[in-house]
């Protein structure tokens, strides 16, 4: 039997991140600002900004309460050159507008203005106020964030925000004028900060993560071709997007070579998601550890109120039968089933004891009966 361990966040501007290969969802929040050679470590090794903090996630929880697996992208500079379709959108857009590259400060009224038109339209894309990209929600600006504005004239019409390390740099935001939608000014925002970027001599843009089963973010492919982070080596190659690695079914693939080896031994298990695992970001303590995992095998309950649940991170790939209970958080928002038919565990959980863990499929489903 093995303990759980959870290692948690760490503060100190002068921590490097590590890969963590058991915790798939975590945040940090640096209580000062970290240097640009930190924030290439992170975006390295998979992370991302949000706000003024850094997080890792496998999987998005959308705002129609689906989950979706997620794979970080980044475009090389070394060696790139915009396509035509793009050096074209430069041309014609540098004719009519003018855009100024600045360091973020706290946004003014013209910013929060056109943040307002924009929300109006895409409430999904953007947030109600502009100060969570520049100072975070604990008021700290962590993160050497850059602006880009552009202008019809006098006319603030887009503007995008981007976080700057030495050799890479992250695309955060994006949002234009409603009114301009037809100048594609949100992929114009992203040509000229890879221009800019490029300029300076950093070597990898990073704007995000895809989603195979959500084509929303489609969008970010285009520019050329990019890199995606394998979790299951921590490296960088080259992204195929009619074979992508998505984290959803690779756990699912994973856990179903349970589900059956279970079934063999006579034994059952329910592969259901867990829609909660976002609890991670607001409530891992050291005295509530929550259950970090979006697609587990349900097996059974205990008789001492806890339940029972097998886990698969892609990172290690391994395994773990986890004793879970109830948190005595609720979710308000989360659906019984997903949108194709899968049932969900509805109660944030937390993890009371990592009873056992193996890279086998064959071997964990014989060490369930143990504790059945």
């Amino acid at each position: 039997m093995q303990r759980k361990h959870w290692l948690k966040g760490q503060n100190s501007y002068l921590y490097v991140p590590k890969i963590i290969s058991w915790l798939a969802t975590s945040i940090h929040h640096p209580k000062s600002p970290i240097a640009p050679e930190q924030l290439d470590a992170y975006l390295s090794k998979g992370w991302r900004p949000a706000g003024q903090g850094i997080y890792t996630a496998e999987f998005l929880r959308a705002d129609d309460e689906q989950i979706y697996g997620c794979i970080q992208l980044r475009l090389p500079l070394t060696g790139f050159s915009f396509k035509k379709r793009h050096r074209k959108l430069l041309n014609r857009n540098g004719k009519r507008f003018r855009h100024t590259v600045d360091r973020a400060t706290t946004p003014d009224a013209e910013l929060e203005a056109l943040n307002q038109r924009y929300l109006a339209l895409h409430p999904e894309k953007t947030r109600e106020t502009l100060d969570h990209h520049v100072i975070g929600e604990h008021r700290i600006k962590a993160l050497d964030t850059r602006i880009i504005r552009i202008y019809d004239g006098d006319k603030l019409i887009a503007f995008s925000y981007f976080d700057l390390g030495r050799k890479t740099a992250y695309s955060k935001a994006g949002i234009y004028d409603p009114d301009y939608a037809a100048h594609s000014l949100g992929i114009y925002t992203m040509v000229l900060e890879i221009q800019w970027l490029q300029n300076n001599g950093v070597l990898f843009y990073h704007p995000g993560y895809v989603a195979p089963r959500y084509p929303i973010f489609n969008y970010k492919m285009q520019f050329g071709q990019m890199e995606f982070f394998q979790l299951s080596t921590g490296s960088w190659l080259p992204y195929d997007d009619q074979h992508p690695e998505d984290p959803y079914d690779l756990i699912e693939a994973a856990l179903t070579q349970v589900q059956s080896a279970l079934a063999g031994n006579g034994l059952t298990g329910r592969l259901v998601e867990y829609p909660s695992y976002t609890a991670c970001y607001h409530y891992q303590t050291s005295e509530m550890e929550m259950l970090d995992a979006a697609l587990i095998l349900y097996l059974a309950p205990t008789v001492y109120k806890t339940e029972l649940i097998v886990t698969y991170t892609i990172a290690d790939g391994i395994y773990r039968i986890v004793e879970i209970r109830d948190s005595g958080l609720r979710d308000m928002n989360v659906k019984p089933f997903s949108n194709n038919g899968r049932a969900r565990f509805m109660l944030p959980a937390m993890v009371d004891e990592v009873l056992a863990s193996s890279p086998s499929a064959t071997e964990i489903a014989g060490l369930v009966r143990n504790f059945s």
